[in-house]
């Protein structure tokens, strides 16, 4: 859901690259926020991603 929200709406990308240049962009500002990262396994079907590989943040 954060990937589509941070996409610009008024211009959708143009080519296959461009959004791909874009997702790029969306997971590369993400790292130095590990916290951000994290959240994305808390849910119920995907918590067990943390319980069976705990990731040292």
């Amino acid at each position: 859901m954060d990937l589509k929200r941070s996409l610009p709406l008024p211009q959708p990308a143009k080519s296959q690259g461009e959004l791909a240049a874009e997702t790029r962009g969306f997971f590369h500002r993400g790292q130095g926020q590990p916290h951000i990262v994290r959240g994305y396994f808390g849910g119920p079907r995907v918590r067990y991603a943390l319980d069976e590989n705990p990731l040292d943040f």
